[in-house]
């Protein structure tokens, strides 16, 4: 296959930390002869909801199909809070989008649940999901490598219904422009357009406008309006989600740079 482009989202800190060094390095070697390019994108520690959401809008609206695989790896190792046997942590799992897009991923807390309607597979993927503290270097490479080449060997029974709805009306991701990308429906605040609503998130307070659009309030205002994130479905629902934005500033400052999954709410 040419041209692959291989993304990575993973929660390792920064794009210059260590790890993302180490887990490119490691997906060089196991993707052998195939002609493509890493590219990762970093998500905060532990966040599996930002996770879930970032993967969503890159992969569901990649025109890339088969050319395009994703390698995932946020795994807080919640599923159990117990102290682990041999660093053992949530399972691999493999997802095809109804695009052609494929994904391996550790299914952990809300990280595939993003693009769960959009999958024509979901599937466990039959891999140690033990044995290293840093499984995303040392094992889930090998299971991605084979995928990637077409080997499907690994493949376990579909897992489709064990992945949980995406949370609704919460925080999913802050841009480096501090718009705070939420996952609220932008009908459940078309009643309000172009009156001021009290806006609470993360135990703060603002009061912002509920606009048509995030640029329709002048600047050093601030707007809750549908965004630029979304996608549509194979059965043509379009999803759109809403933003908290401060034209000319920093929205997420403001709230206290809020953590994925954070609640929000509002009143008139």
């Amino acid at each position: 296959m040419s041209n692959l482009l291989v993304s990575i989202i993973a929660d390792y800190g920064n794009l210059h930390d260590l790890a993302f060094a180490e887990v490119s390095q490691k997906l060089f070697y196991e993707l052998k002869d195939l002609n493509f390019t890493i590219k990762p994108y970093a998500v905060p520690a532990f966040d599996t909801v930002g996770t879930g959401f970032v993967l969503a809008q890159t992969a569901i609206n990649s025109k890339l199909g088969e050319r395009h695989k994703f390698f995932v790896n946020t795994a807080p190792r919640k599923d159990n809070l117990a102290p682990r046997v041999q660093n053992a942590g949530e399972g691999l799992a493999y997802i095809k989008l109804f695009n052609g897009v494929e994904i391996v991923a550790v299914n952990s807390g809300y990280s595939l649940s993003f693009i769960k309607e959009a999958a024509s597979e979901i599937k466990k993927i039959n891999c140690a999901v033990e044995g290293s503290q840093f499984r995303s270097r040392d094992v889930f490479p090998i299971a991605f490598g084979k995928i990637a080449q077409g080997n499907y060997e690994d493949l376990g029974p579909d897992i489709h219904n064990t992945i949980p709805d995406y949370p609704k009306d919460v925080v999913c991701y802050t841009d480096g422009y501090g718009n705070i990308k939420t996952s609220v429906d932008p009908q459940k605040i078309s009643n309000l357009t172009d009156q001021d609503i009290t806006l609470e998130i993360n135990g703060r307070q603002q009061l912002v406008r509920a606009a048509t659009e995030i640029f329709g309030v002048a600047d050093g205002q601030y707007s809750f309006a549908a965004g630029s994130s979304g996608w549509e479905l194979p059965n043509g629902k379009k999803v759109q989600f809403s933003e908290v934005v401060k034209r000319g500033g920093n929205a997420a400052e403001t709230f206290g740079f809020p953590s994925g999954g954070s609640v929000i709410s509002w009143r008139q």
